[in-house]
């Protein structure tokens, strides 16, 4: 896992909102399997991911209907190992909200190993619309 100091957080352009990251992390997306096929790694990865959406509204899949298509098509061939989980805020907050607090998104994509999860992150997220796909949070005394 990557983390970075308050003095060193990295910041991204979303579409017209400026964020911040404040965690990075990287696994292995096959850790733990004993066996199987590139079939089977598919339907557990949409299975993981469907599981992930429900849990947490705010996630962003990045490619996500090409991992669905992906799923049926090419059984053959293994997909990106690595599973990458982002979550970003911003002082951005809608207009209709009166209450003190920062909006929050989780962006989570798939890459092969050596690719630099920053950059990729830098790429996903800059044509994407914070202010549909961001969560309110509002501050707790």
């Amino acid at each position: 896992m990557s983390k970075l100091s308050n003095d060193e957080l990295r910041s991204y352009q979303v579409g017209p909102v400026q964020a911040e990251l404040r965690a990075l992390t990287v696994r292995d997306d096959r850790e733990g399997m004993l066996e199987g096929t590139p079939h089977l790694h598919r339907r557990f990865r949409l299975m993981s991911i469907d599981k992930a959406m429900a849990a947490t509204p705010h996630l962003y899949v990045h490619d996500l209907d090409k991992l669905r298509a992906d799923a049926e098509e090419r059984v053959e061939e293994w997909l990106p190992r690595e599973a990458v989980h982002a979550r970003l805020t911003s002082w951005w907050t809608p207009e209709d909200i009166a209450e003190f607090g920062h909006t929050v998104l989780e962006v989570m994509w798939f890459q092969a190993a050596g690719q630099d999860p920053f950059a990729d992150l830098a790429t996903i997220v800059r044509p994407l619309d914070w202010a549909s796909l961001a969560r309110f949070v509002p501050f707790e005394d």
